[in-house]
This record gives structure tokens, sequence and C-alpha cells, in this order.
């Protein structure tokens, strides 16, 4: 029996075209004793095997369902903007004049037949539905950015047309990190946030670190934030003192009505009421999941454009999280993770440094999952993060001799917040191709034991 839905290819095996799966074989038999008997495998499943399969199954129903409500839909424009769907069924509804012994069929032919129909003094425009080929479009997973994306099939392609291995390591970060677009997009959500953080948290700063801004970022990555608040206790304190008015968060008057609460179609189920989001606090004293609900709530009510936000004090690192609308850019805000801002201008005085560091950084996180050796993709998991294969390849190249960047501790801590930090001026170091770089790095002068504990170690700044 034949199925339409399967192809035979030219080299031998089998093709579904609904499911865009392929088998060797369509049913592998051996002979044992003069008789064929089936042969199963889980690793190499043949076509019948699919075809019974729950995906298989699950399509065909899907497909069926939608060839169903073609056949009983029609293509309708022309009324007014906002007009609900149970409106215009019920308009349909009464121009068919359905009785019990009209089948859908006829009845979609009955009012494809009238020659004019209008609904609210709008003359609707009325044809008969496209049928379009049923195509399954595989789900892509939440959140993938373009490093999952990247297959080794695409980057093969991309990286045959570059002269030498150092143009292919660039050719990698270009293929991988921030458009322009995308930078300005963070860059105006930050510029935002401060903006509207002003006004409830007077002298707040709300920083961005990480993978935005380190030097390192990848396409679809979380835009990480820290709301720092020292400078608001001051004023809050200094206020109190003197007798100032109180800033705006602090002070119970009435919650202004925010662009972001029109948005909305309904008050969030944990969103508290207006004279409680105000009440009087002190930032001084106040407990970490006592602000983040307050940021949490000032999220919801007056930043526009952003939703699913969710406080999680329970979390390693307590945080408020959200997701941006319109771009689907998801982020965390956190406010008390200072040494995050160090490690992040550490990074980034690194890639200043030396040119060399970012391309092989690059290079080496990529290998390091596509050999399932990096990668967590939801966060906590066995495998090494990137954070932890970065400080690896920067151990590398302080260890060359003479050294390439700077170590931790050879950094001067001279200004007056103690934080600002230098590397060498001048690198008198015979300039060394990152080709060479990536052989010698290859395996890093380290063995497993010695990686292991590596990788815990970070760079604290203080």
């Amino acid at each position: 029996m034949e199925e339409p839905d399967v192809e035979s290819l030219p080299r031998g095996g089998f093709r579904c075209r609904l499911c865009h799966v392929t088998a060797a074989n369509r049913e592998r038999v051996g002979v044992w004793g003069g008789f064929s008997l089936p042969l199963l495998s889980p690793a190499e499943p043949s076509l019948d095997d699919h075809l019974r399969g729950k995906k298989h199954q699950r399509l065909e129903n899907l497909r069926a369902l939608r060839q169903a409500q073609e056949l009983r839909s029609v293509f309708v424009s022309g009324f007014h903007k906002g007009t609900p769907a149970s409106e215009l069924s019920e308009y349909f509804q009464k121009v068919s004049h359905p009785t019990g012994g009209k089948g859908k069929r006829e009845v979609l032919e009955e009012v494809l037949a009238q020659p004019q129909h209008s609904l609210g003094g709008q003359k609707l425009r009325v044809k008969p539905r496209e049928r379009k080929e049923f195509r399954y479009s595989p789900p892509k997973k939440q959140g993938a950015t373009r490093w999952e994306q990247l297959t080794p099939e695409k980057l093969a392609q991309t990286l045959l047309q570059a002269d030498d291995v150092d143009a292919q390591m660039a050719q990698l970060v270009r293929l991988v990190e921030f458009s322009e677009g995308e930078r300005r997009l963070r860059h105006l959500l930050v510029t935002l946030f401060q903006e509207v953080f002003s006004e409830f948290f007077p002298a707040c700063a709300v920083l961005p670190f990480g993978s935005s801004v380190n030097g390192f970022d990848v396409h679809g990555c979380d835009l990480d934030l820290f709301l720092d608040l020292e400078k608001t206790k001051t004023f809050q304190a200094s206020a109190r003192g003197v007798g100032l008015p109180q800033c705006r968060a602090l002070a119970p008057v009435p919650f202004p009505v925010c662009q972001a609460e029109e948005e909305e179609a309904g008050p969030e189920p944990d969103a508290h009421s207006e004279d409680s989001i105000l009440s009087d606090i002190d930032l001084a004293l106040a407990t970490v999941p006592e602000v983040l609900e307050l940021v949490a709530t000032v999220l919801r009510k007056c930043v526009p454009g952003v939703h699913n936000v969710q406080a999680v004090p329970s979390a390693r690192r307590p945080v408020v999280k959200f997701c941006h609308k319109e771009s689907g850019l998801r982020g965390d805000i956190s406010i008390d993770n200072r040494l995050a801002l160090c490690n992040t201008r550490f990074l980034q005085l690194c890639t200043e440094a030396d040119e060399r560091v970012r391309p092989l950084i690059y290079t080496v996180r990529y290998w390091a999952q596509q050999q399932a050796l990096a990668g967590n993709p939801f966060g906590g998991g066995p495998l090494l993060n990137n954070y932890a294969l970065t400080l690896l390849v920067l151990f590398f190249f302080q260890t060359r001799s003479p050294p390439l960047l700077a170590t931790v501790w050879s950094l001067a801590l001279e200004t007056d917040d103690g934080l600002k930090l230098w590397v060498t001026p001048q690198d008198t170091s015979p300039r060394t191709d990152g080709t060479t770089l990536l052989l010698k790095g290859t395996v890093l002068g380290l063995g497993m034991n010695r990686l292991r504990r590596s990788i815990y170690h970070c760079p604290r700044l203080q």
C-alpha cells in the first residue's frame, strides 16, 4: 500500500514528507532458519515504526482537522476594526438559515452564493478560503539563541569562504554577535528602565552586566541588569533626617496610571493594591524579597511593553525576571550583585587589551558546545558554563611566556571607589596569530582534575 506522505530517496531509504523524517529501511528484516523476521533496533527505527508512531499520527490528525476547517470556512474582510468574532459568526448563522437537513458544505455554498453582505453599515467582502498545503514547522525551542541555531553544517558553508583560520574565527564572531539593531534595543531598554526607576528610587542606577556588555555577546542572550540602590538609601536617610519630601515610591501616595497598566488585559494575580504597593518602606532595613516585590510592581505597572514579570527571591542570586513583548527579549534585574559588574569590566578590559581574546573565546565556546562539554540551555546543569570556559581561555593567555594578559592580582586598584582596573599598557610579547593560539589552547596544559578546580575560580576584585 502506497503512502502519500512517503517518498523514496535516490540513494536508498525513505522520507516522510509530513514530518521531515528519514529512515534507512521501510521494515528491516533478517533471515533466521529460512524465515524472515523483523529486526528491531530502538536506535534505528524503520519507516513503518515512524508511521505508527505518536508524532506521525498526531500530525495526520492535525492535518485532517485543518482541512475540515477549510471546508467550512470563508475569508471575510471589510468589517469595522475591533469587531468581535462572535458578532461575525452570529451574522453568518442568520444569513445561512441553517436547517436540520443542511450540511456544513451546503451552508457554506449558500453564504458564498449571496451577492452582497453587510454588517454594521459596512460592506463585507466574502471569498472562499484559500486552500493551502499543510506544512509542519518544527517548533523552535523557546529562547533559542543564534549560537544554538548555528549548526556545524551551516557554519561549514560560511567558513569555506574564509582565507585562513584567523578569518574563519572572525567570521564565527560575526555570525553570532549582536546586530546593530539588537545593541540599540538593549540600550533603549536600559535607558527606559533608568527613567522609570528614577521616578521611584531617586539617584538609583540601572547598570547592565554579563553577556550583553562584556564583549562576548550572542544573539538572543538574556539582558542582565543590576539596580544599584545605595545612593537611593542615602537619599532616603537624608530626606528623613531633614524632613524633606520622601521619594515617590516610598510615600503612601496614589499610584500613577501608566501606559503599561493600560496595555495589560487585567491585573496579574500577584499584584498588590495601590495602598500596599506604596506603603512606607525603609530600603536600608527592608529584606531582599520586599525590595524585589517593589521592583516587580514598578515593572508591571509603569514600564510599557514588559510582561511576565516575576520576582524570584528564592534563587541563588535573587532577581526579578521580565520579558519584552515586542522582541521576546528576556532579562533579569538583581539588587545585590555588584561583583558581577566588576567581572564584566574585567572581561571588557581583556578584550580591549588583546584583539585575539574575543575570537579565540568564541571559537572555544562553540567547540565545547558541539562536543557536549559546555552549554546548559536552562541555566544550571552538569556542563561547563560560558563564564567558566572564558576564564580558562583567559588563564591560557595569562600563562604564556611572556604573558599576553595581566593576571587579576597584578591589576591596580587605584581609584576613589577602589574598583578601577588597568592592564599592562604595552604588549611587548611577540605577536602570535589566532591560529597558533587556538592550536596551543586546545590542550590548555591542564589535566581534567586541574580543569575542574579552575572553573570555580573567579576574579574577585576586592
